[in-house]
């Protein structure tokens, strides 16, 4: 059976994968595919999705009836991949609760509703779930605060959900990027008037094929955390030792001020 041996391979196993039709839930059913594993790739459009799925389907995060049925018909999974998302851009005082409520529903409920169907299958199965986070689930990011918020309550689930699961076999890992070239931004649920361009704040921007490597790797491995660039653990490092220091310096360079 998939999953009983921390250092087993990944072939063999069913997956499903989240967010599958672009950015890093593309590639990762890509890495996925090449690791030998059944991928299973849903998304809104999943005629968006490329050659590496073994099958399709099409999944509304937000629709828990449809998460439901859609998730529970495909049988006892071995992993689940959580790699959808939106963002929202701009100050807070310019960001509508519309767009609160958007980004909340998509990334943190749309995430907890895929688990909680896939959930006894897994136990069942003893597998793995990865999560797609970002260096905003555990440190300040100014300018993005519902997709902070959203990303914190990622690691406030997951990390519990671990505590839970873990004597019963199942894995659960927290992939934690810093900027990564998806073009997230241009389809935010809300985009700050007055700004174009660039978002990004600080340090390297990874690709997408470098983060589903490196989630796969650290889903295989079943670690707990995967901060895949050195810009995300340094983030990481300094949020913990001088949060004051980081929140200065992030502050900055997206302000230009003190």
């Amino acid at each position: 059976m998939i999953g009983r041996d921390p250092g087993d391979s990944l072939r063999g196993a069913r997956v499903l994968v989240t967010g599958a039709a672009g950015g890093i839930g593309q590639q990762t059913c890509v890495v996925l595919a090449r690791s030998g594993a059944h991928v299973i790739a849903a998304d809104l459009d999943p005629s968006s999705v490329g050659d590496a799925a073994d099958q399709r389907i099409a999944l509304d995060v937000t629709d828990d009836a449809g998460v439901e049925r859609e998730v529970v018909a495909l049988g006892d999974l071995d992993g689940l991949v959580l790699s959808h998302g939106v963002t929202s851009l701009g100050p807070a005082i310019e960001t509508p609760m519309s767009a609160v409520d958007r980004v909340l529903a998509v990334n943190l409920r749309g995430a907890i509703a895929v688990t909680q169907a896939a959930l006894p299958g897994l136990l069942a199965r003893r597998g793995r779930i990865a999560v797609l986070s970002s260096v905003s689930g555990f440190a300040p990011l100014v300018h993005r605060t519902a997709y902070s918020a959203s990303k914190h309550g990622i690691h406030g689930y997951f990390d519990s959900l671990r505590a839970e699961v873990s004597g019963a076999g199942v894995s659960v890992t927290i992939v934690a990027p810093s900027f990564v070239a998806t073009g997230i931004e241009q389809r935010a649920a809300h985009r700050a008037a007055g700004r174009g361009g660039d978002w990004s704040t600080t340090g390297e921007v990874l690709s997408p094929e470098e983060v589903a490597e490196a989630l796969v790797e650290g889903m295989r491995r079943r670690r707990d955390l995967v901060l895949p660039s050195r810009t995300a653990r340094a983030a990481y490092a300094l949020s913990r030792v001088a949060p004051g220091v980081y929140a200065r310096t992030m502050r900055n360079r997206v302000l230009g001020s003190g």
